[in-house]
């Protein structure tokens, strides 16, 4: 079997050169299947059926960075380790955007739950409970955490030192999470993050439908 790699090599440039690896086919009580061979490798399958693309630790890292700091999108970025690989157009590159993406989600989602610490728990990401992936406000005011002993007690000069301030805003790109079909595109922190889970959520929304829309004016 082919084995694709994408492998990227942050220095002064990057490069996506090809490999084509075999797997290890010793039969013993040791023997590891080829997925976990891959991940041991630093190397992400596509899939786990068959796998014969896979992206580096590396690409998929650096991409995870440049997706949150400057807004870089998958199309972009697979297109770019593309024309580093051949940037004259005689050769043909596999277009793998849809593989891609698949790994960079999944890459990402397993980062969110090693930091959330449920690589330690006995069952581990399948009883994480909601919101558990949410990070805290370490400078919102916490009696439990970073308020000082005796804060309720102060004058009502210096209230408001240790009073929790919160503003609320229209989500005008609440738009984004509607998709065609959620079994094409199933979201894989629902309800482990900031957002509650979709099911109890739709079941809410149909308690208002009939409700009036509040005008300001």
């Amino acid at each position: 079997m082919e084995l694709v790699v994408w492998r990227a090599v942050i220095n002064l440039v990057m490069t996506v050169p090809h490999a084509h690896s075999p797997y290890c086919g010793c039969v013993n009580p040791f023997g590891f299947d080829p997925v976990r061979q891959l991940l041991r490798n630093a190397w992400y399958p596509a899939t786990t059926t068959n796998p014969a693309t896979c992206a580096t630790f590396n690409v998929l890292e650096t991409f995870r960075f440049l997706r949150s700091i400057a807004n870089i999108n998958v199309q972009d970025y697979v297109r770019t380790l593309e024309k580093l690989t051949d940037s004259t157009g005689l050769e043909k590159v596999p277009d793998r955007r849809v593989a891609f993406g698949r790994m960079a989600r999944q890459y990402s989602y397993l980062k969110m739950m090693k930091r959330g610490g449920r690589g330690h728990e006995a069952n581990g990401i399948v009883t994480t409970p909601p919101g558990a992936l949410a990070v805290r406000c370490w400078a919102c005011p916490d009696a439990s955490r970073n308020l000082p002993s005796g804060w309720d007690k102060v004058p009502e000069s210096k209230a408001y030192l240790y009073k929790l301030m919160l503003a609320f805003d229209a989500n005008f790109r609440l738009k984004n999470k509607l998709r065609a079909g959620e079994r094409m595109d199933p979201a894989l922190t629902d309800g482990l993050g900031y957002f509650v889970r979709s099911g109890p959520y739709k079941e809410h929304i149909k308690t208002l439908v009939d409700e009036k829309d509040v005008s300001a004016l």
